[in-house]
């Protein structure tokens, strides 16, 4: 099943950097902004939990929630992750067919094009793509294990293949591989240009980069069209557009092949373009990565963050990618993340370095790479040496000072990270660091509005429900009992009742529970990773890991019968009979619970909503 083959440290650990943490693993929580670890992942009991947001559940969830796919779709990722065949029902069955979700089915077209493409490469008219990416340096095996293929200058290429192989034009146009006409035809989007295929971390085609190529008898700028066609635009590079499963501002060229050894080096490399990245790993640097013509954005720093602690920027050293070093180091600096940079010389890029001179040499340069401050200040020293007016000294040190301001100020720069900045700022320039400070205070509060930066506090907030701490223990040590092990529920199953829980503290969970023991074939068969999958709110789980929490360890079955014993003998406690007019029925929890499982009974699902999971699920 699929269930005991995938491991959720696996899982979760080829997506976020973990490490030990007593008998459990530690790292950056994904689904909020994490400024330090609060993701645990349990080997031992198959789940994770974050103690901030309260994300947590099963292998099966985590990979629903991180990749937002459905229990289906999850499913067949982990079963085809971990080599386990699963029965097709949709085989034979059309309406099912239809039911694919729009992200597999924008996924297969991806797939199809990217083989589409690389028949092209290969084929005769793929002779100039070819040339071309061997002219860089790049070898048959690495352009075959970064699925490169080409694009035919051709209008209708792909539109004539996907007709011949069954493949709808819809599918294509919601990737933007295709477009139409003003009269409705269908259209290629990528003609003559070399193809770079993006990939998401789990390995799946979702987007495409391609590279113009001179036209061989046509000069570029004049690619042939006809009356009908829109006019050519033909940028050197161009991507697929903003679809449901691609963005490019949340999305890294080579993440896909560079997170493991960023996990384990702690360090990624950012360079500008697709031949960069590809030529890198070629020699052997494969914590190397790319924007996809963008400049690097916030989303793409808490992506980062969740597999390495340092950057080493390397754009090219011309007036634009100085820019862009720029506005990274100010995007940067809030981020509990070291930032270096590194220029190559010559008038080279990453690729002809690496290319030219071998991994090694560019393995030293990364080496030598400059703290982001240091860097900033060198060219603040530049500044004043070229220019002997007082204003102009006085300017450049007020742009290092607004830099560092910028970061101190901004609400999610941690405390101890504003007063190093300050400190390394008051050091460079030669000022006290208590007039740093007095500064940057001063610059904050003259800075227009629209400057400032608005605050991002990612909390839950909890209510102030345990006056009597007591009770709350005692209500956990029965509920985290049953789920450190379910076979305990055979003892107590006549002297459980979720009316014995406070309705503001742990009944809606012991409702939940109760009834998933009460469904169980197989009390043995139950598992603490199993049932969080059933919980649908955060706020379930997150009771359910504090309960088992605080209950494991010694006695359970002492622990239990004490508990027990406390609550039947508290006056009014849960087990009072509601006020008049106020209904007896379970919590809102089990009661949406018992609704979905008679509507899947009604319909004929074969889904299991409580209790175990089956084996013809497979999971």
């Amino acid at each position: 099943m699929v269930r005991h083959a995938a491991r959720i440290e696996e899982i979760i650990g080829d997506h976020i950097a973990l490490k030990p943490a007593g008998k459990e693993l530690l790292g950056l929580c994904p689904f909020h902004d994490d400024r330090r670890p609060s993701m645990y992942v349990s080997p031992r009991k198959q789940i994770y939990y974050c103690f901030v947001c309260a994300a947590g559940g099963d292998v099966f969830r985590f990979v629903e929630n991180y990749h937002k796919m459905s229990a289906g779709e999850a499913l067949r990722f982990l079963a085809q992750r971990y080599g386990v065949k699963l029965p097709d029902y949709r085989a034979n069955d059309p309406a099912r067919q239809q039911e694919a979700s729009l992200r597999e089915k924008m996924l297969a077209a991806n797939s199809w094009a990217a083989e589409y493409f690389r028949a092209n490469l290969v084929a005769p008219g793929g002779r100039p793509a070819m040339d071309y990416l061997r002219s860089r340096g790049l070898r048959d095996e690495t352009i075959e294990n970064f699925q490169l293929g080409f694009a035919p200058d051709n209008w209708t290429g792909m539109v004539q293949a996907a007709a011949r192989c069954g493949i709808a034009d819809e599918s294509l146009l919601a990737v933007g591989l295709l477009k139409r006409r003003t009269d409705g035809s269908p259209f290629d989007v990528f003609r003559n240009r070399v193809i770079f295929p993006i990939l998401d971390p789990s390995d799946h085609i979702i987007g495409f980069g391609g590279r113009i190529l001179p036209a061989p008898s046509l000069p570029e700028e004049s690619a042939s069209s006809t009356a009908n066609d829109p006019r050519p635009v033909n940028p050197k590079y161009l991507n697929s557009p903003e679809t449901a499963i691609f963005s490019k501002r949340e999305t890294l060229y080579g993440l896909h092949r560079a997170r493991r050894e960023i996990i384990r080096t702690g360090t990624a490399v950012i360079v500008e373009g697709y031949m960069d990245v590809i030529a890198c790993h070629q020699s052997g640097a494969t914590h190397v990565l790319a924007t996809l013509g963008t400049a690097l954005t916030e989303r793409h720093v808490v992506l980062l963050r969740r597999f390495c602690n340092r950057l080493v920027l390397v754009f090219d050293n011309d007036e634009a990618g100085i820019r862009a070093v720029d506005r990274a180091i100010e995007l940067l600096l809030p981020y509990p993340i070291d930032v270096c940079i590194t220029h190559i010389s010559e008038g080279k890029d990453p690729c002809d370095f690496c290319i030219a001179r071998g991994g090694a040499a560019f393995a030293g340069l990364l080496a030598g790479a400059q703290d982001a401050l240091e860097y900033k200040w060198e060219q603040l020293v530049g500044v004043l040496k070229a220019g002997g007016s007082l204003t102009r000294k006085q300017d450049a040190s007020l742009a290092m000072l607004r830099l560092v301001a910028a970061a101190v100020l901004n609400e999610r720069t941690d405390p101890i990270r504003r007063g190093l900045l300050e400190q390394n700022l008051a050091q460079r320039i030669g000022m006290p660091l208590e007039e740093v400070h007095r500064t940057i205070i001063r610059l904050g509060r003259t800075a227009p509005p629209s400057d400032r930066q608005a605050p991002t506090v990612d909390s839950l907030s909890e209510p102030s429900r345990r006056c009597d701490s007591g009770l709350l223990r005692a209500e956990q040590w029965i509920l985290g009992s049953l789920l450190t092990d379910f076979s305990l529920y055979r003892q107590f199953s006549q002297d459980i009742d979720w009316k014995l829980f406070s309705p503001d503290r742990l009944a809606p969970l012991a409702a939940v529970l109760l009834a998933y023991l009460d469904g169980a074939a197989d009390l043995t068969k139950c598992s603490l990773a199993d049932f969080l999958a059933n919980l649908q709110t955060p706020a379930l789980v997150r009771a359910a890991v504090e309960a088992q929490t605080e209950a494991e360890g010694g006695n359970l079955k002492e622990k239990i019968a004490d508990a027990l014993a406390l609550l039947k003998k508290v006056p009014g406690g849960g087990s009072e009979e509601p006020p008049p007019g106020e209904t007896t029925d379970p919590p809102d929890p089990l009661a949406d619970l018992l609704r979905r499982a008679q509507e899947a009974h009604r319909l004929g699902m074969n889904q299991r909503v409580l209790g175990p999971r089956i084996l013809p699920e497979k999971r």
